[in-house]
C-alpha cells in the first residue's frame, strides 16, 4: 500500500468546506481510486463510448479523458439524511496530491 497524501476523513471534510452548509443528518463516505482503480475505471468508459458508436480512438481517448480523472482521486459521496425524501446522492471527486475537488465533467 503506498502512501496518501489524505485520507478517508480528509477527503470528506475537504468536500464538506467545499460546499460549505451541509443539512444534519446527510450521509458521508469516501472511497480512494488509485493507479489501478483509475486504469480500470478508463477502460469501462472507453468500453462503454466504443459500444454507443464512438470508433475513433483519438475522440473516445478524449471523451475518456474528459470524463475520468488520470491521477488518483477520492470519491466522496454524500447522501441527505432521511428528513430529505427524495434527496438524491452526490459525488465529489478530490485529488489526492492536492487535497482540491475537482471540476465535475459538463
Amino acid at each position: 500500500m503506498t502512501n496518501r497524501e489524505i485520507d478517508q476523513k480528509a477527503a470528506i471534510m475537504i468536500v464538506i468546506e467545499h460546499l460549505g452548509d451541509i443539512p444534519p443528518g446527510t450521509k458521508c463516505s469516501a472511497v480512494f481510486f488509485d493507479t489501478e482503480r483509475v486504469r480500470r475505471e478508463q477502460e469501462f468508459h472507453a468500453k462503454l463510448y466504443s459500444q454507443n458508436g464512438v470508433h475513433d480512438p483519438e475522440i473516445r481517448r478524449a471523451m475518456v479523458a474528459a470524463n475520468v480523472p488520470s491521477e488518483p482521486y477520492w470519491l466522496v459521496s454524500l447522501k441527505p439524511g432521511e428528513a430529505a425524501l427524495g434527496g438524491e446522492t452526490h459525488f465529489h471527486r478530490v485529488d489526492d496530491r492536492t487535497g482540491k475537488v475537482l471540476a465535475e465533467p459538463s
